[in-house]
């Protein structure tokens, strides 16, 4: 039978984790919005026929930002991860790095749209560009085993158990619909199968069973 940790860390210690995760993250997303602003303010330009911006400006000030954000986050949450185990400091890193990861494909992905093309018609068409193909793949590919790595030394068996059948029932999601779509387009019955969809479709499910067995 699962059972959680017997040390249950007290109050102040859970909203020191929620700070550190929540403030790692809001500086990830904010550093995507800065890149996205200035994609899109830079398409906005050339659209009315202007000089667009040099594609380098948005990442640079998105970068600076970043470092400086990250370097008073550090400061102001030294103590707190001191404090922590290094189960919890295993833990913090594997979300700080999937987190980063995560912002830097999602940045890198804006900054690569072609202006007349919204991020939904993007994903469905031919419009990545060789470079960033190359890099959001071996980016996710490392970055995912490594995030992982660090993620599953720090997990206790609850929450073992919670990503455990959540991976199962991801599988399931992906499992059962693909081949039934694969059949119907090979008959003209249904439009080609769409690996990112069904994707989508996988990681929703798993998300939804985790988070229901993880604090339910």
């Amino acid at each position: 039978m699962a059972t959680r940790e017997t040390t249950m860390p007290d109050d102040a210690r859970d909203r020191g984790m929620v700070s550190i995760i929540g403030w790692a993250t809001a500086i990830v997303i904010a550093t995507g919005f800065i890149i996205g602003a200035f994609a899109g303010y830079s398409d906005a330009i050339a659209i009315r026929g202007g000089t667009p911006l040099p594609v380098w400006l948005g990442p640079l000030v998105a970068l600076a930002f970043c470092g400086a954000a990250f370097t008073l986050y550090a400061r102001h949450h030294r103590a707190t991860w001191r404090q922590w185990s290094a189960r919890k400091r295993r833990y913090g890193l594997a979300i700080a790095l999937l987190a980063l990861i995560g912002g830097i494909v999602g940045a890198w992905f804006s900054v690569q749209l072609p202006h007349d093309q919204g991020p939904f018609e993007a994903m469905r068409a031919d419009a990545f560009s060789p470079a960033f193909a190359i890099g959001a793949s071996i980016l996710w590919v490392v970055g995912l085993a490594a995030g992982m790595f660090f993620y599953h030394r720090a997990i206790d068996d609850h929450e073992q158990r919670a990503w455990l059948w959540a991976g199962l029932a991801g599988w399931y999601a992906f499992v059962f619909p693909a081949p039934a779509w694969w059949a119907l387009h090979r008959a003209g019955i249904a439009p080609e199968p769409d690996v990112m969809l069904l994707f989508l479709v996988s990681l929703v499910v798993n998300s939804l069973v985790y988070l229901w067995l993880k604090f339910r």
